[in-house]
């Protein structure tokens, strides 16, 4: 099964340089990455329309899952699901975990794994460091 990652952020150097990470260490015959930092313009800031773009690309994507960094990324990875299809929403779906640690443990995961709660459950996961507290 096809997947795509969306790693929305608000540098398009920082998804191309996670991009370029993980696409060194996943199956990228599954699982394909889309860099969406930055606006239209490459300024600094998110674009809704960049991510309706990359969906539409992914339109033969079993799932398409979304990992935003901060504020108005998030909020444009939502507002980009408000204006999808129907059948788009129900391939798309907004993870909840850190972008960097998150959507690499994802793109790992969903190269062996087409469960979508292994996937999401190690995304998470990652954000529990397990670090000593002083």
């Amino acid at each position: 099964m096809k997947k795509s990652i969306l790693l929305v952020s608000h540098s398009q150097q920082l998804t191309e340089g996670l991009k370029q990470m993980i696409e060194d260490m996943a199956d990228t015959q599954t699982v394909t990455l889309y860099a969406l930092g930055g606006t239209a313009d490459g300024a600094l800031g998110s674009d809704a329309t960049k991510i309706i773009d990359a969906v539409n690309e992914s339109d033969q994507t079993a799932l398409i899952l979304v990992f935003a960094d901060l504020g108005s990324a998030v909020l444009n990875a939502e507002l980009a699901y408000d204006m999808l299809a129907p059948e788009q929403q129900k391939r798309y779906h907004l993870i909840d975990a850190p972008l960097v640690e998150g959507a690499f443990a994802a793109a790992i995961t969903a190269g062996f794994s087409d469960d979508l709660s292994q996937i999401t459950a190690e995304a998470k996961k990652v954000a529990e460091k397990g670090w000593p507290t002083a």
